[in-house]
């Protein structure tokens, strides 16, 4: 049997289980649940979650973004907390504390604080995505020092999401508790980097910067990385994948 065949044929054991209650009460719950009856070990390495297929989830009505990957930039060492102390803003609670929690793209510039905008930059010469910080008044360039080298996203494009298998699951919510059915699933292999790029550069893949301050306990004052994303609408995955394939 090939890996494929085993995740199918695990996708359709949990399928004929039908509505299943959330293993989580927010929105991860959908994933959790179902890496828990398809037998995936949470976890946060790098590596693809069960039989060399990244497996993601989302409910059947939703159409919104979808984390491809997480990582942090490439360099400098330390950069998402960088960012966050010299263009972060404070916590309303706790003022001597920062955050910085915005969305950009490398098609246009965002408005973050009324001060700065940001822009993801494709240097095609350094082989670097880089996070350019702009002044929103002179437009000039403040900061782009922080960022992604080619190779390190194309590691986990080849390596991580390789196969991504991709539940769809049918929702209802019972006496306040939300419970799923995975009907169907789609199979995408084989991502491009050169793909990748060109999504990129049309403002059609979103990067997250999500990064605060631990404002209690031993760790106070530390940052605390909720992670940077790598995004994407769901009818766009594939255009990053040469092959797509339907599982009922």
């Amino acid at each position: 049997m090939t890996n494929k065949e085993f995740i199918i044929q695990q996708f359709k054991k949990v399928k004929k289980l039908g509505f299943l209650k959330s293993n989580r009460k927010n929105n991860t719950g959908i994933g959790k649940t179902f890496e828990d009856y398809i037998g995936v070990v949470e976890n946060n390495i790098n590596e693809p979650d069960l039989a060399g297929y990244e497996i993601k989830s989302h409910r059947e009505l939703a159409q919104s973004y979808i984390t491809l990957f997480t990582k942090s930039p490439s360099f400098p060492k330390g950069a998402n907390a960088y960012l966050k102390d010299k263009f972060g803003t404070p916590y309303e609670e706790n003022p001597d504390l920062k955050k910085l929690h915005t969305s950009m793209f490398a098609n246009k510039a965002n408005t973050y604080a009324g001060k700065y905008t940001f822009q993801l930059i494709n240097d095609k010469t350094e082989k670097k995505i880089l996070i350019g910080v702009y002044s929103i008044k002179t437009k000039k360039l403040l900061d782009s020092s922080c960022g992604y080298s080619y190779a390190d996203i194309e590691k986990v494009l080849s390596k991580k999401l390789k196969n991504l298998f991709y539940v769809s699951a049918e929702t209802k919510t019972e006496n306040g508790q939300e419970h799923f059915n995975f009907n169907q699933a789609d199979i995408y292999e084989n991502p491009s980097f050169k793909k990748f790029i060109n999504l990129l550069d049309k403002g059609l893949i979103m990067y997250d910067i999500r990064i605060g301050s631990y404002q209690s306990g031993s760790n106070y004052g530390k940052p605390h990385d909720h992670g940077s994303d790598f995004r994407i609408l769901e009818k766009n995955l594939c255009k990053l994948y040469s092959k797509h394939e339907k599982i009922e």
